[in-house]
């Protein structure tokens, strides 16, 4: 009696197996049909995608069935076709759907991986790497359409996907087009990552592919910016000037606004300190020369920073504010020597000589602003009113009425 009982439950046990198995078999018999019809040039029959759905959750659910390289490849097929209707609407400009579009894309990819580890006869091996080789590209165009429609986090979730699928996707970790892509610039991707990242708030994910989306030189900048901007976002002061100071030699904008932060803590040993080590690095370099013309600018040393200003407008004829600053010192400095004549006692000859070592300043300082009107032209408030001031102060009158002319 005891045989007959176990001989019944071995029986049934089995039935179960091959009835899941041919659970599977309903499955790819619905594909197929669905991609026979494709092939006559008809839509993809979602009812029938629906119906082979429902059968692989029950094949996949049950624990019953044997054959799971052919389940997982079925389920991979089975999402292929799904993600290439809605690629297909998308290239042919017509309403798709994002969501169905990624979530079959990756069901297709992580099948295929899930095939491979238990393919022991490497059946399905060769296609399916072939395919997700090719696949990988699919993941930046769901990144581009999340970002269109500016749902950034899953934008972010995409390209994050791309950049780790060497290590997500172990069929095709060591294949040398996967990790030498030539479709996408790995950079790039890293950029995009970083930016969807930003705009979609997720602040500790900004930083997770910045090495890469620094290397990007075309949004570089950018991307030193957005770091620093999100450690602004998470009130990290700390990292935010040790970052500053690490992006400070390629990026103007970051030096002046650390030195900003520095003036406004009235840290002038911490300024000097940031200057001195940007030109122990580089002597020649334009930001380094340009901050410790600021802070010693911000010390009124302005005869001590006017050579560091000099330098900056030789390193970069185009640096507008390396100029300007350049003749207000020139200003500033005149102007200190004619407060000071009131305040002495002086012959006349003195006198005259004094003035004219303000006069003296004054002119050093026109052909700066002459070089800023030449390179901001349209910014007449910048320069008229300053080239207006040196000559009053020289007595060339035509010269400053000329400039009234730009001031009004």
């Amino acid at each position: 009696m005891k045989k007959y009982v176990l001989f019944i439950a071995l029986l049934v046990a089995s039935t179960g197996t091959f009835a899941q198995n041919r659970v599977v078999k309903k499955a790819q018999g619905l594909i197929n049909l669905a991609k026979g019809e494709k092939q006559k040039g008809q839509p993809l029959d979602m009812t029938k995608m629906s119906q082979a759905k429902a059968f692989m959750d029950e094949a996949m659910s049950s624990g019953e069935t044997k054959d799971m390289a052919l389940a997982w490849n079925v389920q991979a097929e089975m999402n292929q076709l799904i993600f290439m209707e809605e690629l297909n609407k998308a290239a042919a400009k017509q309403p798709f759907d994002t969501v169905s579009y990624m979530n079959s894309l990756l069901g297709c990819l992580n099948a295929y991986e899930e095939c491979h580890k238990v393919d022991e006869k490497q059946e399905y091996e060769a296609a399916n790497k072939e395919n997700m080789i090719k696949y990988r590209m699919y993941l930046m165009y769901g990144g581009q359409f999340w970002s269109e429609s500016k749902n950034y986090e899953k934008a972010y979730e995409a390209y994050d996907a791309w950049l780790k699928y060497p290590q997500t996707y172990t069929m095709v970790a060591n294949e040398p087009k996967v990790l030498n892509d030539s479709v996408f610039d790995k950079d790039q991707v890293a950029y995009y990552a970083c930016l969807t990242a930003y705009q979609g708030k997720l602040f500790d994910k900004v930083s997770e592919h910045l090495e890469e989306a620094l290397k990007y030189t075309a949004e570089a900048k950018t991307v030193r910016q957005l770091h620093l901007a999100t450690l602004q976002e998470q009130g990290d002061t700390a990292q935010w000037v040790e970052y500053s100071k690490k992006y400070a030699p390629e990026d103007e904008v970051i030096a002046q606004n650390l030195l900003a932060y520095y003036t406004e803590k009235k840290d002038n040993a911490a300024s000097l300190a940031f200057a001195d080590e940007l030109l122990a690095k580089d002597p020649n370099n334009k930001i380094a020369n340009y901050s410790k013309g600021v802070v010693l600018f911000g010390e009124e040393k302005f005869e001590e920073a006017l050579p560091f200003f000099e330098k900056s407008g030789e390193i970069d004829p185009t640096f507008t504010d390396a100029f300007y600053n350049a003749g207000v010192c020139c200003c500033n400095a005149g102007y200190n020597i004619n407060e000071q004549i009131g305040k002495k006692k002086l012959t006349q000859a003195a006198y005259n000589k004094e003035i004219e070592t303000v006069k003296d300043w004054y002119k050093r300082a026109e052909p700066f602003f002459i070089k800023v009107r030449e390179l901001e032209p349209e910014n007449p408030q910048r320069w008229a009113s300053r080239l207006k001031t040196v000559y009053y102060i020289t007595g060339e009158k035509a010269k400053e009425a000329e400039m009234d002319t730009y001031l009004k």
